[in-house]
Protein backbone atom coordinates (compact mmCIF):
# COMPACT_ATOMS: atom_id res chain seq x y z
CA UNK A 1 0.00 0.00 0.00
CA UNK A 2 1.65 3.65 -1.27
CA UNK A 3 1.20 5.93 1.78
CA UNK A 4 1.78 9.56 1.71
CA UNK A 5 5.40 8.37 4.74
CA UNK A 6 6.87 6.73 1.08
CA UNK A 7 7.11 9.70 -0.80
CA UNK A 8 10.96 10.68 -1.52
CA UNK A 9 13.14 12.26 -4.25
CA UNK A 10 16.25 11.85 -6.25
CA UNK A 11 19.49 11.78 -4.68
CA UNK A 12 22.10 14.16 -4.84
CA UNK A 13 22.93 13.20 -8.40
CA UNK A 14 19.96 14.85 -9.81
CA UNK A 15 19.70 17.46 -7.41
CA UNK A 16 21.16 20.06 -9.61
CA UNK A 17 18.70 18.84 -11.90
CA UNK A 18 15.73 19.51 -9.75
CA UNK A 19 16.35 23.09 -10.47
CA UNK A 20 13.51 23.32 -13.14
CA UNK A 21 13.03 26.71 -14.84
CA UNK A 22 9.76 28.42 -14.40
CA UNK A 23 7.74 29.86 -17.80
CA UNK A 24 7.53 33.52 -18.62
CA UNK A 25 4.67 34.97 -18.58
CA UNK A 26 4.28 34.98 -22.08
CA UNK A 27 4.37 31.13 -21.77
CA UNK A 28 2.28 31.25 -18.42
CA UNK A 29 -0.70 33.30 -20.75
CA UNK A 30 -0.59 30.09 -23.62
CA UNK A 31 -1.22 27.87 -20.96
CA UNK A 32 -3.85 29.20 -19.90
CA UNK A 33 -5.87 29.70 -23.31
CA UNK A 34 -9.50 27.53 -23.22
CA UNK A 35 -9.33 23.65 -23.73
CA UNK A 36 -11.94 21.44 -22.71
CA UNK A 37 -10.74 19.84 -19.50
CA UNK A 38 -10.43 16.08 -19.62
CA UNK A 39 -13.01 13.86 -17.64
CA UNK A 40 -12.09 11.92 -14.73
CA UNK A 41 -13.16 8.18 -15.05
CA UNK A 42 -13.59 6.48 -11.58
CA UNK A 43 -14.13 2.25 -11.33
CA UNK A 44 -11.64 1.06 -14.57
CA UNK A 45 -10.95 -2.30 -12.86
CA UNK A 46 -8.51 -3.14 -9.58
CA UNK A 47 -5.83 -0.40 -11.01
CA UNK A 48 -2.79 -2.14 -9.19
CA UNK A 49 -0.75 1.17 -10.52
CA UNK A 50 -3.04 4.03 -8.70
CA UNK A 51 -3.11 5.39 -11.34
CA UNK A 52 -6.10 7.94 -12.37
CA UNK A 53 -7.98 8.26 -15.80
CA UNK A 54 -9.06 11.21 -17.45
CA UNK A 55 -10.95 10.82 -20.84
CA UNK A 56 -11.93 13.00 -23.84
CA UNK A 57 -14.72 11.45 -25.79
CA UNK A 58 -16.06 13.65 -28.91
CA UNK A 59 -19.73 14.62 -29.10
CA UNK A 60 -21.75 11.56 -31.10
CA UNK A 61 -18.63 9.55 -31.14
CA UNK A 62 -19.61 6.32 -33.62
CA UNK A 63 -18.88 2.98 -32.48
CA UNK A 64 -15.90 0.91 -33.00
CA UNK A 65 -13.63 4.65 -33.02
CA UNK A 66 -10.19 4.38 -32.32
CA UNK A 67 -8.50 5.19 -29.13
CA UNK A 68 -5.12 6.82 -28.10
CA UNK A 69 -3.51 6.83 -24.63
CA UNK A 70 -1.27 10.00 -23.91
CA UNK A 71 1.11 10.19 -21.33
CA UNK A 72 2.59 13.21 -19.39
CA UNK A 73 5.76 13.77 -18.51
CA UNK A 74 7.05 14.68 -14.81
CA UNK A 75 5.39 17.12 -12.64
CA UNK A 76 2.88 17.11 -15.33
CA UNK A 77 -0.80 15.85 -15.06
CA UNK A 78 -3.70 15.09 -17.58
CA UNK A 79 -4.28 18.51 -18.30
CA UNK A 80 -1.57 19.21 -19.53
CA UNK A 81 -0.83 16.22 -21.89
CA UNK A 82 -4.30 17.54 -23.21
CA UNK A 83 -2.71 20.68 -24.24
CA UNK A 84 -0.46 18.52 -26.99
CA UNK A 85 -3.10 18.98 -29.75
CA UNK A 86 -4.77 15.29 -29.47
CA UNK A 87 -8.42 16.46 -28.47
CA UNK A 88 -8.59 19.03 -31.39
CA UNK A 89 -7.53 15.73 -33.80
CA UNK A 90 -10.10 13.31 -31.61
CA UNK A 91 -13.28 16.10 -32.65
CA UNK A 92 -12.25 16.83 -35.71
CA UNK A 93 -11.95 12.76 -37.17
CA UNK A 94 -13.80 10.60 -34.78
CA UNK A 95 -11.37 9.34 -32.10
CA UNK A 96 -11.21 9.50 -28.17
CA UNK A 97 -8.40 9.98 -26.22
CA UNK A 98 -7.61 8.73 -22.63
CA UNK A 99 -5.10 10.59 -20.66
CA UNK A 100 -3.43 8.39 -17.52
CA UNK A 101 -2.26 10.60 -14.97
CA UNK A 102 0.68 9.46 -12.11
CA UNK A 103 0.13 10.13 -8.33
CA UNK A 104 2.84 11.85 -6.36
CA UNK A 105 1.99 8.56 -3.86
CA UNK A 106 3.39 6.66 -6.47
CA UNK A 107 6.40 8.71 -7.56
CA UNK A 108 7.23 11.96 -5.46
CA UNK A 109 7.91 13.36 -9.07
CA UNK A 110 4.64 12.86 -10.77
CA UNK A 111 6.87 10.67 -13.80
CA UNK A 112 5.65 7.08 -14.62
CA UNK A 113 7.59 4.57 -13.17
CA UNK A 114 9.23 3.42 -16.31
CA UNK A 115 12.42 1.65 -14.49
CA UNK A 116 10.23 -0.14 -11.74
CA UNK A 117 9.47 1.41 -8.25
CA UNK A 118 11.86 1.27 -5.18
CA UNK A 119 14.29 -1.01 -7.27
CA UNK A 120 10.75 -3.44 -7.95
CA UNK A 121 10.18 -4.10 -11.46
CA UNK A 122 7.26 -4.80 -11.32
CA UNK A 123 6.27 -2.37 -13.58
CA UNK A 124 7.68 -3.61 -16.89
CA UNK A 125 6.56 -6.78 -15.92
CA UNK A 126 3.46 -8.02 -18.30
CA UNK A 127 -0.12 -7.95 -16.41
CA UNK A 128 1.18 -6.07 -13.44
CA UNK A 129 1.42 -2.56 -11.93
CA UNK A 130 1.14 0.50 -13.93
CA UNK A 131 1.18 -1.67 -17.24
CA UNK A 132 -1.41 -3.33 -15.81
CA UNK A 133 -3.62 0.09 -14.95
CA UNK A 134 -3.26 1.53 -18.53
CA UNK A 135 -4.72 -2.23 -19.67
CA UNK A 136 -7.70 -1.63 -18.02
CA UNK A 137 -8.27 1.74 -19.12
CA UNK A 138 -8.63 0.28 -22.02
CA UNK A 139 -10.80 -2.43 -21.23
CA UNK A 140 -12.95 0.59 -19.76
CA UNK A 141 -13.04 2.83 -22.66
CA UNK A 142 -14.18 -0.91 -24.58
CA UNK A 143 -16.80 -1.55 -22.61
CA UNK A 144 -18.14 1.87 -21.87
CA UNK A 145 -17.79 3.80 -25.22
CA UNK A 146 -17.76 0.65 -27.66
CA UNK A 147 -13.76 1.18 -29.08
CA UNK A 148 -12.51 -0.56 -31.59
CA UNK A 149 -10.19 -3.11 -29.61
CA UNK A 150 -7.95 -3.59 -32.86
CA UNK A 151 -7.10 0.13 -32.97
CA UNK A 152 -5.90 0.96 -29.52
CA UNK A 153 -2.52 3.29 -29.57
CA UNK A 154 -0.17 4.76 -26.63
CA UNK A 155 1.56 7.93 -26.84
CA UNK A 156 3.59 9.42 -24.19
CA UNK A 157 6.42 13.00 -23.51
CA UNK A 158 9.32 12.07 -22.08
CA UNK A 159 8.65 9.82 -19.00
CA UNK A 160 5.52 9.46 -20.27
CA UNK A 161 6.94 8.36 -23.64
CA UNK A 162 8.96 5.98 -21.87
CA UNK A 163 6.25 4.81 -20.21
CA UNK A 164 4.20 4.16 -23.58
CA UNK A 165 7.09 2.27 -25.34
CA UNK A 166 6.68 0.22 -21.83
CA UNK A 167 3.33 -0.11 -22.61
CA UNK A 168 3.79 -1.47 -26.50
CA UNK A 169 6.25 -4.13 -24.68
CA UNK A 170 4.85 -5.56 -22.57
CA UNK A 171 0.87 -5.52 -24.45
CA UNK A 172 1.77 -6.02 -27.80
CA UNK A 173 -1.70 -7.64 -28.27
CA UNK A 174 -3.29 -4.53 -26.85
CA UNK A 175 -1.38 -1.48 -28.48
CA UNK A 176 -1.29 -1.59 -32.23
CA UNK A 177 0.94 1.53 -32.63
CA UNK A 178 2.62 3.86 -29.99
CA UNK A 179 4.88 7.06 -30.15
CA UNK A 180 7.90 8.01 -27.57
CA UNK A 181 8.38 11.56 -28.17
CA UNK A 182 12.16 12.49 -25.64
CA UNK A 183 11.43 8.56 -24.55
CA UNK A 184 13.49 5.85 -23.71
CA UNK A 185 13.61 2.16 -24.99
CA UNK A 186 11.68 -0.63 -22.78
CA UNK A 187 13.70 -2.02 -20.14
CA UNK A 188 16.99 0.07 -20.20
CA UNK A 189 16.87 -0.58 -16.43
CA UNK A 190 15.36 -1.44 -13.34
CA UNK A 191 18.01 -0.17 -11.34
CA UNK A 192 17.43 3.20 -10.19
CA UNK A 193 21.24 3.68 -9.47
CA UNK A 194 21.77 3.81 -13.61
CA UNK A 195 18.46 5.84 -14.47
CA UNK A 196 20.45 8.91 -15.13
CA UNK A 197 22.89 6.97 -17.51
CA UNK A 198 19.43 5.66 -19.51
CA UNK A 199 18.29 9.22 -19.40
CA UNK A 200 21.47 10.74 -20.59
CA UNK A 201 23.35 9.94 -22.34
CA UNK A 202 21.59 6.97 -23.20
CA UNK A 203 22.02 2.99 -23.49
CA UNK A 204 24.03 1.83 -26.40
CA UNK A 205 23.08 -1.53 -27.27
CA UNK A 206 22.98 -4.17 -30.06
CA UNK A 207 19.87 -4.52 -31.83
CA UNK A 208 19.53 -8.38 -30.47
CA UNK A 209 20.13 -7.24 -26.89
CA UNK A 210 17.24 -4.28 -27.40
CA UNK A 211 14.67 -6.30 -29.23
CA UNK A 212 15.52 -9.25 -26.76
CA UNK A 213 14.46 -7.78 -24.29
CA UNK A 214 11.00 -6.70 -25.34
CA UNK A 215 10.33 -10.17 -26.42
CA UNK A 216 10.95 -11.49 -23.37
CA UNK A 217 8.30 -9.06 -21.80
CA UNK A 218 6.00 -11.44 -23.52
CA UNK A 219 7.43 -14.46 -23.91
CA UNK A 220 5.97 -16.77 -26.34
CA UNK A 221 4.16 -13.77 -27.79
CA UNK A 222 3.81 -14.83 -31.99
CA UNK A 223 1.71 -12.07 -33.23
CA UNK A 224 2.27 -8.68 -34.89
CA UNK A 225 4.13 -6.04 -33.14
CA UNK A 226 3.40 -2.47 -32.64
CA UNK A 227 4.22 0.08 -34.88
CA UNK A 228 6.59 2.72 -33.26
CA UNK A 229 6.81 6.59 -33.67
CA UNK A 230 9.78 8.13 -32.16
CA UNK A 231 10.69 11.69 -31.99
CA UNK A 232 13.10 13.89 -30.36
CA UNK A 233 14.72 17.66 -30.66
CA UNK A 234 18.31 17.92 -31.70
CA UNK A 235 18.81 20.13 -29.18
CA UNK A 236 17.00 17.91 -26.31
CA UNK A 237 19.33 18.76 -22.94
CA UNK A 238 17.17 16.61 -20.74
CA UNK A 239 17.07 13.34 -22.30
CA UNK A 240 20.53 12.37 -24.74
CA UNK A 241 19.41 11.88 -28.51
CA UNK A 242 20.93 8.68 -28.22
CA UNK A 243 17.77 7.22 -27.05
CA UNK A 244 15.92 8.26 -30.54
CA UNK A 245 18.23 5.96 -32.02
CA UNK A 246 17.96 3.28 -29.65
CA UNK A 247 14.66 2.75 -29.78
CA UNK A 248 14.26 2.61 -33.78
CA UNK A 249 17.10 -0.21 -33.26
CA UNK A 250 14.91 -1.66 -30.57
CA UNK A 251 11.51 -2.04 -32.87
CA UNK A 252 13.31 -2.69 -35.96
CA UNK A 253 14.83 -5.45 -34.69
CA UNK A 254 11.11 -6.67 -33.76
CA UNK A 255 9.93 -6.31 -37.09
CA UNK A 256 12.59 -8.18 -38.30
CA UNK A 257 14.20 -5.18 -40.86
CA UNK A 258 17.32 -3.35 -40.84
CA UNK A 259 18.04 -0.29 -38.73
CA UNK A 260 19.03 1.77 -41.90
CA UNK A 261 15.82 3.81 -42.91
CA UNK A 262 14.16 2.32 -46.35
CA UNK A 263 13.62 6.46 -46.98
CA UNK A 264 14.58 9.62 -45.72
CA UNK A 265 12.96 13.06 -46.21
CA UNK A 266 11.67 16.65 -44.59
CA UNK A 267 8.24 17.23 -43.23
CA UNK A 268 7.49 20.05 -42.08
CA UNK A 269 11.26 20.82 -41.78
CA UNK A 270 12.06 18.07 -39.89
CA UNK A 271 14.50 15.34 -40.45
CA UNK A 272 11.80 12.21 -41.19
CA UNK A 273 13.05 8.65 -41.66
CA UNK A 274 11.03 5.82 -42.49
CA UNK A 275 11.68 1.74 -42.12
CA UNK A 276 9.58 -0.66 -44.07
CA UNK A 277 8.72 -4.26 -43.73
CA UNK A 278 9.02 -6.30 -46.14
CA UNK A 279 5.68 -5.58 -48.17
CA UNK A 280 6.33 -2.00 -48.09
CA UNK A 281 4.65 -0.85 -45.33
CA UNK A 282 6.31 1.72 -42.64
CA UNK A 283 6.85 0.19 -39.12
CA UNK A 284 8.78 2.74 -37.41
CA UNK A 285 9.60 5.74 -37.94
CA UNK A 286 11.52 8.57 -36.47
CA UNK A 287 11.47 12.58 -36.70
CA UNK A 288 13.86 14.82 -35.40
CA UNK A 289 12.87 18.51 -35.19
CA UNK A 290 15.81 20.83 -35.36
CA UNK A 291 16.80 22.78 -32.51
CA UNK A 292 14.07 22.32 -30.34
CA UNK A 293 15.02 21.41 -26.75
CA UNK A 294 13.34 18.97 -24.71
CA UNK A 295 9.36 19.13 -25.34
CA UNK A 296 6.40 18.46 -27.98
CA UNK A 297 6.56 20.21 -31.14
CA UNK A 298 2.84 21.90 -31.50
CA UNK A 299 1.33 24.35 -33.88
CA UNK A 300 -1.60 26.29 -31.77
CA UNK A 301 -2.30 28.49 -35.25
CA UNK A 302 -4.13 25.32 -37.27
CA UNK A 303 -5.86 24.11 -34.28
CA UNK A 304 -2.97 21.69 -32.89
CA UNK A 305 -2.19 21.90 -29.35
CA UNK A 306 -1.29 25.07 -26.59
CA UNK A 307 2.49 26.23 -27.11
CA UNK A 308 3.87 26.99 -23.22
CA UNK A 309 6.47 25.16 -20.78
CA UNK A 310 7.87 21.90 -23.12
CA UNK A 311 5.29 22.63 -26.01
CA UNK A 312 6.96 24.36 -28.81
CA UNK A 313 5.57 25.80 -32.09
CA UNK A 314 7.62 24.22 -34.53
CA UNK A 315 5.87 24.33 -37.16
CA UNK A 316 5.09 20.53 -37.09
CA UNK A 317 2.09 19.14 -35.33
CA UNK A 318 3.51 15.86 -33.43
CA UNK A 319 0.05 14.69 -32.35
CA UNK A 320 -1.09 15.25 -36.30
CA UNK A 321 1.79 13.27 -37.81
CA UNK A 322 1.69 10.29 -35.18
CA UNK A 323 -2.18 10.11 -35.95
CA UNK A 324 -1.49 9.77 -39.53
CA UNK A 325 0.93 6.89 -38.79
CA UNK A 326 -1.25 5.47 -36.32
CA UNK A 327 -3.98 5.61 -39.44
CA UNK A 328 -6.59 7.58 -37.68
CA UNK A 329 -6.03 11.08 -39.31
CA UNK A 330 -6.25 11.29 -43.05
CA UNK A 331 -3.36 13.39 -45.03
CA UNK A 332 0.19 13.20 -45.85
CA UNK A 333 3.75 12.39 -44.01
CA UNK A 334 4.06 9.25 -42.83
CA UNK A 335 0.57 7.92 -42.86
CA UNK A 336 0.41 4.47 -43.53
CA UNK A 337 -3.05 2.78 -42.41
CA UNK A 338 -2.55 -0.23 -40.01
CA UNK A 339 -4.47 -2.34 -37.65
CA UNK A 340 -1.25 -4.52 -36.77
CA UNK A 341 -2.48 -5.25 -33.36
CA UNK A 342 -5.57 -6.68 -32.30
CA UNK A 343 -7.65 -7.82 -29.34
CA UNK A 344 -7.48 -6.20 -25.75
CA UNK A 345 -6.21 -9.35 -24.02
CA UNK A 346 -6.73 -10.38 -20.42
CA UNK A 347 -5.46 -9.27 -17.58
CA UNK A 348 -2.36 -10.84 -16.37
CA UNK A 349 -3.14 -10.40 -13.03
CA UNK A 350 -3.56 -7.14 -10.45
CA UNK A 351 -3.15 -6.29 -7.04
CA UNK A 352 -3.86 -3.53 -4.79
CA UNK A 353 -6.54 -0.60 -5.03
CA UNK A 354 -8.11 2.22 -7.00
CA UNK A 355 -6.11 5.08 -6.43
CA UNK A 356 -8.47 8.08 -4.81
CA UNK A 357 -5.24 10.73 -4.99
CA UNK A 358 -5.22 14.17 -5.46
CA UNK A 359 -6.84 14.91 -8.24
CA UNK A 360 -6.57 17.29 -11.67
CA UNK A 361 -3.40 17.65 -12.92
CA UNK A 362 -0.11 20.09 -12.22
CA UNK A 363 -0.27 22.70 -14.42
CA UNK A 364 2.70 23.72 -16.48
CA UNK A 365 6.15 22.75 -15.03
CA UNK A 366 8.71 20.62 -15.47
CA UNK A 367 8.42 17.04 -17.61
CA UNK A 368 10.90 13.90 -16.82
CA UNK A 369 12.73 11.79 -18.60
CA UNK A 370 12.75 8.51 -20.17
CA UNK A 371 14.48 4.66 -19.43
CA UNK A 372 16.89 2.50 -20.85
CA UNK A 373 19.34 -0.90 -20.06
CA UNK A 374 20.80 -2.34 -17.27
CA UNK A 375 24.31 -2.24 -18.12
CA UNK A 376 26.66 0.09 -16.41
CA UNK A 377 26.25 4.13 -16.05
CA UNK A 378 28.22 7.05 -16.40
CA UNK A 379 25.67 8.74 -14.09
CA UNK A 380 27.20 10.79 -10.88
CA UNK A 381 25.34 8.80 -8.35
CA UNK A 382 21.46 7.92 -7.66
CA UNK A 383 18.31 8.58 -8.11
CA UNK A 384 15.97 7.86 -4.94
CA UNK A 385 13.93 4.77 -5.96
CA UNK A 386 10.53 6.39 -5.46
CA UNK A 387 11.84 8.63 -8.67
CA UNK A 388 13.78 5.14 -10.19
CA UNK A 389 11.69 5.74 -13.44
CA UNK A 390 12.63 9.25 -14.02
CA UNK A 391 13.79 12.28 -13.78
CA UNK A 392 13.30 16.16 -13.01
CA UNK A 393 15.33 17.67 -14.86
CA UNK A 394 13.66 19.93 -17.44
CA UNK A 395 15.43 23.46 -19.36
CA UNK A 396 13.83 25.10 -21.67
CA UNK A 397 14.58 28.01 -23.18
CA UNK A 398 13.90 31.76 -22.29
CA UNK A 399 13.16 30.67 -18.73
CA UNK A 400 14.52 31.19 -15.61
CA UNK A 401 15.82 28.81 -12.79
CA UNK A 402 13.50 28.03 -9.88
CA UNK A 403 15.87 27.94 -6.69
CA UNK A 404 13.01 26.88 -4.55
CA UNK A 405 12.22 23.80 -6.41
CA UNK A 406 16.20 23.30 -5.42
CA UNK A 407 15.72 23.35 -2.22
CA UNK A 408 12.90 21.42 -1.95
CA UNK A 409 14.57 18.92 -3.57
CA UNK A 410 17.14 19.01 -1.10
CA UNK A 411 14.94 18.80 1.65
CA UNK A 412 13.18 16.08 -0.17
CA UNK A 413 16.81 14.50 0.26
CA UNK A 414 17.16 14.92 3.71
CA UNK A 415 13.72 13.43 4.43
CA UNK A 416 14.97 9.89 2.64
CA UNK A 417 18.22 9.70 4.32
CA UNK A 418 16.87 10.38 7.57
CA UNK A 419 14.03 7.79 7.05
CA UNK A 420 16.57 5.32 6.18
CA UNK A 421 18.91 5.51 8.70
CA UNK A 422 15.44 5.42 10.89
CA UNK A 423 15.01 2.19 9.66
CA UNK A 424 18.59 1.13 9.87
CA UNK A 425 18.91 2.18 13.48
CA UNK A 426 15.56 0.06 13.92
Amino acid sequence: MRTAAALSLPTLSLIAACSAEAPDATDLGRQTMALSAPVEVTGFGSNPGALKMYKHVPAGLAANAPLVLVLHGCTQGAADAAKFGFDELADANGFAVVYPEQQTANNSLRCFNWAGEFGNPQNLQRGQGENLSLKQMVDKMIADHGTDPKRVFVAGFSAGGAEAVLAAATWPDVFAGAASLSGIPYNCTTTYIEVSGCQKPGKDKTAQDWGDRVRAAYSGYAGPWPRMSVWQGSADNTVGTLNRSQIVRQWTNLQGIAETPSMSDTVDGAKHDVYKDGGGKIVVESYEIPGMDHGVPVVPGSGCGVAGSFAFDKGICAAKRVSEFFGIVGGGGSSSSSSSSGASGSDGGSSGKASSSSGGSSGGGDAGGGGGSSSSSSSSGGNDPKSSGSTCSMHPSSERSFPWLATACALGLALVLRRRGARKAG
